[in-house]
């Protein structure tokens, strides 16, 4: 496939998980590939094992829970690449908390990172990508949460849930100026192994076992890889799905289909 090939793509939460394997796969179809994350050390090594393969990528230290953090992510690649043609709002966070365990500045936090910085990422990459007024792609990662209740999973599922109706509200507003919004629907993904799952999420870590009970529910018998989810955002930057607009794409190994 040559449909990447100098396309210039934003992946926020690029340093680990779904967003380092979407890096990695869109470098190797020829993509310019802009890697952003907080920690400078898990950016860093995505970008030296992109350029080592002689494909593109440059990593921009990024927040994006912060307007200005957005606004400079957008202004260095242009600086770089001469035009931004995708953004894959991949930069999230967990919380594992009973209704009446959850605090509000807890709850508020998941919000602001989730939620917030996809609507951030919605508004500066549409003015990005209008700038070359030939369209383009961008992709809201949410979650099976935004579809179906959850124990212990009310923070998260408020925050999926609007990102879901967040990409169709875009998809509308932006259809006429070929401006394309999806989001992606993972269930349970093998991001992390135990140990650094424990190590990232304390708090949460009651959660593992209630993940075991819920494989044992899938059809498939197995959690998600951060390949597979990542070829679902290839094919939501790419040409092939030029006329896809404000759908959401499960990939669950069919968890929720019961």
């Amino acid at each position: 496939m040559t449909s990447l090939k100098n396309k210039t793509v934003i992946i926020t939460g690029g340093g680990r998980g779904i967003g380092a394997s979407a890096c990695k796969l869109l470098a190797d179809e020829g993509a310019n590939v802009v890697i952003t994350c907080r920690t400078a050390e898990d950016g860093l090594s995505i970008e030296k094992d992109i350029l080592s393969k002689n494909r593109s990528a440059k990593f921009i230290p990024h927040d994006v829970t912060k307007e200005e953090s957005w606004q400079n992510v957008i202004e260095e690649t242009l600086q770089i690449f001469p035009q931004i043609d995708a953004v894959v709002n991949n930069a999230g966070s967990y919380n594992y908390q009973s209704i009446l365990d959850c605090s509000h500045e807890s709850f508020k936090s998941l919000i602001n990172t989730s939620l917030d910085g996809c609507f951030l990422g919605l508004k500066h990459g549409t003015e990005a990508i209008r700038k070359h007024g030939k369209g383009g792609s961008i992709v809201m990662m949410s979650s099976v949460l935004a579809k179906v209740g959850a124990t212990n999973m009310s923070a998260l599922s408020a925050a999926h849930g609007g990102v879901k109706l967040l990409a169709k509200a875009g998809a509308c507003e932006l259809g006429p100026e070929k401006i394309r919004v999806n989001s992606i629907h993972p269930g349970l993904v093998d991001t992390y192994t135990e140990e650094e799952f424990k190590k990232n999420y304390p708090d949460s870590i009651n959660s593992l076992k209630d993940e075991k009970n819920s494989i044992a529910m899938i059809p498939f018998e197995r959690k998600g890889s951060s390949d597979e989810i990542a070829e679902a955002i290839r094919f939501l930057v790419s040409d092939e799905s030029v006329f896809m607009t404000g759908a959401e794409i499960t990939i669950d190994g069919g968890l929720i289909a019961q």
